[in-house]
């Protein structure tokens, strides 16, 4: 499978920012706050910090899951709060 640009951008931003990590996790997040000017969110943190400041403004969930399907994310865990479905967390481990 052959990445994108941006995929490709992501990939190299997921990698520095586990680099010297022994996890190499990352944590891909997601809230809906309901009402404006706020709306649903998305970010990815490793080590506890928002690593996606960096990413390019246009990415999205399936660029992760794509680098998935090409095998250099693996999924690890996935978590849904149960009383709100849109907040979610999906750790994944950066190969």
């Amino acid at each position: 499978m052959e990445l994108t640009p941006l995929q490709s951008v992501l990939l190299d931003r997921l990698r520095s920012a586990v680099k010297g990590n022994s996890s190499r996790r990352v944590v891909y997040c997601t809230e809906y706050l309901g009402y404006l000017p706020f709306g649903f969110y998305h970010w990815v943190e490793a080590d506890g910090q928002d690593v996606s400041l960096s990413f390019p403004d246009e990415w999205r969930r399936t660029d992760l899951e794509a680098l998935e399907k090409a095998g250099l994310l693996v999924k690890m865990e996935e978590w849904e709060n149960p009383h709100d479905q849109l907040e979610t967390k999906i750790t994944y481990e950066v190969a």
